[in-house]
């Protein structure tokens, strides 16, 4: 009898515990290396969203969408939470961001050879032919600029290959970003180029909640806090090396 009534507790419990453990639906973009379904444990975003959030005792789901059906699935409430998103004044209006939980950098490349070009200010940049992407968000002043000369391209791997046949001075873009695409489709031509050390943008990278959800607080302040932790026991340290290797 007692071995059955322990049995019984113990099935009562795991109910009413499995009952408490919310699900939320996570809407990302696919972005290597941040995100994407065949990247180890879906990218580096991923693996910080589902560790914070399973300490903040939820369950996620994770949906892969294009970005407008992304913004516009988070708005309406289709989703939970958007899990990759950059803050803006306008995005503010109708979302309520986490703190970041990583930062994008954006920096120049070139070609080591090219020992004269360097970085600290616009006007630096004088007479170049720079690669950049159609729609990026870069700083205002820079896409602005008249000092020199913008290439545009729709791949990130266009500009490094059009930067390794001297076609132009220099790219830019994630640091990241750039590295996760030189190790996969041109690994031999890193040892020939190099960042330039001054960040053109950086940007934090943060969930958000629409402001709709009746929840948002809580989602939010609970991510808060995992991703507080993670950061003080070295877990956040241990997945960025993981990462980064």
């Amino acid at each position: 009898m007692k071995i059955l009534t322990k049995n019984k507790f113990s099935f009562v419990f795991l109910l009413c515990f499995s009952q408490l453990v919310s699900s939320l639906s996570i809407v990302v973009k696919e972005e290597a290396p941040y995100i994407g379904n065949d990247l180890p444990e879906q990218g580096l975003s991923i693996k910080i969203i589902n560790t914070a959030f399973e300490r903040a005792g939820y369950k996620t789901n994770i949906i892969f969408e294009t970005w407008p059906r992304t913004y516009e699935g988070g708005l309406i409430g289709i989703y939970d939470v958007i899990g990759s998103i950059w803050y803006t004044d306008e995005r503010e209006k109708d979302f309520v961001f986490s703190a970041a939980y990583l930062f994008h950098e954006i920096k120049f490349i070139k070609r080591k050879a090219d020992a004269y070009i360097k970085f600290n200010n616009l006007n630096d940049l004088d007479g170049l032919i720079i690669g950049t992407l159609k729609n990026y968000a870069y700083r205002e002043d820079f896409t602005g600029s008249k000092k020199f000369i913008k290439l545009q391209q729709n791949y990130l791997i266009q500009n490094l290959l059009f930067l390794t046949q001297d076609k132009i001075d220099m790219t830019l873009g994630d640091t990241r970003k750039i590295r996760y695409e030189i190790n996969k489709y041109m690994k031999s031509s890193m040892k020939d180029l190099e960042f330039l050390p001054n960040v053109l943008i950086k940007r934090g990278v943060h969930i958000a909640v629409s402001k709709s959800n009746p929840n948002q607080k809580e989602i939010i302040a609970k991510f808060n806090k995992a991703l507080k932790a993670m950061k003080s026991d070295g877990t956040y340290d241990d997945i960025l090396k993981k990462y980064n290797d």
